[in-house]
């Protein structure tokens, strides 16, 4: 406190401009935060980069240096990203050749004339393999497709060989349109070839050969290896993700599986009863199930249980759980189909058919139609039992 006093009295005007400035600042502060503006909102988006801690920490060479991470973060989050986009665009082509049985060539080349009309991968796709199907039952069967076939123009010969493909079938439907064919029949020669997803194909033929064979024509085609690599890439990053999923759930999970025996170690204590130490089993397994956490299922409550019981009671203990966790519940056996066939056959004779008691009512019914069975075929000297409702009666 002295020293303060030496301090005011050598400066005292210093110290008044210092607290008019504080005046000030803390007014402006008020100001700011009566309008609804934070004023630590600029400090805060300073310090959510690398540039502006920089600039705060190191000045102008800082802020330098906390630019060029910035910018060198900005671009490996852009790559990871592109590289993640082309792996599963190069999933999708090798997904689509795994499951149709076209080559990734073919799926490219369709893929591209359908995106360059607006057709989608998968209508390109089903297509041609619905085409391909037709293409072998014309081979095989013959039938009205061949002679559509040939009224086209194409031999046996090149469906055999498999060199009239879906891109060449479109484009002489679509050099028969530019001729003048109408659209009805153009429409029936279409869906004979490619089924009835044609009509979607249709902005493809309309378009022209010329426009077909520009679109499949791109200036670089990606090899199908490679293609076939970066799909199965995506596979490895799904599963390097999966895997630190795994260790964090191990990690986490753990804890809170420790936290949760914590909880009902404390649980047991405070529940065991002091005059009976020697409790029995089923006494034990009622309590810790009890204390156990909520939500568990039947199997994963037997584990956490047992984990409480020495290795020689475990079997004894097990037992009592599931005894005490099936309550008064009671097994439901089905009606047999071999007691329903000796039922009906006595029934028969008698009238009746229990078939139709197990088909057409209730289960609760079938109870009944036994009993009606008991009655229509018991001996005549023996008194007819009779059946709860009619004891009543």
């Amino acid at each position: 406190m002295a020293d303060l006093s030496v301090t005011i009295g050598l400066d005292q005007t210093e110290l008044e401009k210092g607290l008019a400035g504080a005046g000030k600042s803390l007014g402006k502060l008020a100001g700011a935060t009566q309008a609804g503006v934070n004023p630590f909102q600029a400090t805060a988006n300073k310090l959510s980069t690398g540039m502006g801690i920089g600039g705060m920490i190191a000045g102008p060479i800082g802020a330098v240096v906390g630019a060029f991470f910035d910018a060198f973060g900005g671009m490996i989050s852009s790559v990871t990203a592109k590289v993640k986009e082309l792996a599963e665009y190069a999933q999708s082509i090798r997904l689509a050749s795994l499951t149709t049985g076209l080559s990734i060539e073919q799926i490219r080349n369709i893929e591209a004339v359908g995106k360059a009309f607006g057709v989608s991968l998968q209508t390109m796709v089903s297509t041609s393999v619905e085409f391909t199907r037709r293409m072998g039952e014309a081979r095989i069967k013959g039938g009205e497709l061949t002679n559509i076939l040939a009224k086209m123009g194409v031999g046996l010969d090149e469906v055999a060989k498999g060199t009239f493909d879906e891109q060449k079938a479109m484009k002489m439907l679509a050099d028969a349109y530019a001729a003048g064919t109408d659209e009805a029949t153009l429409l029936y020669y279409g869906t004979k070839m490619f089924g009835d997803s044609f009509k979607e194909l249709l902005p493809i033929i309309k378009a022209g050969s010329r426009a077909i064979d520009d679109a499949a024509n791109t200036y670089k085609k990606a090899d199908p290896g490679a293609t076939s690599a970066l799909g199965r890439f995506l596979n490895d990053l799904q599963n390097i993700w999966t895997s630190l999923q795994n260790i964090m759930i191990d990690g986490f999970g753990g804890f809170v599986e420790q936290v949760e025996g914590f909880i009902s170690d404390i649980k047991n204590i405070f529940t065991l009863s002091f005059y009976n130490p020697f409790e029995s089993v089923e006494d034990k397994v009622k309590r810790r199930l009890e204390n156990a956490p909520k939500y568990m299922t039947n199997e994963e409550l037997v584990k956490f249980v047992l984990k409480g019981f020495d290795p020689e009671d475990r079997e004894k203990a097990e037992k009592e759980i599931r005894k005490q966790l099936k309550g008064n519940g009671k097994v439901l056996n089905p009606f047999g189909m071999a007691e329903a066939g000796a039922a009906s056959q006595m029934q028969q004779m008698a009238g009746g058919d229990i078939f139709g008691a197990v088909s057409f009512t209730p289960l609760e019914r079938i109870a009944t139609a036994t009993e009606e069975t008991a009655r229509n075929t018991a001996p005549k000297d023996t008194p007819t039992p009779r059946t709860p409702d009619e004891v009543a009666r």
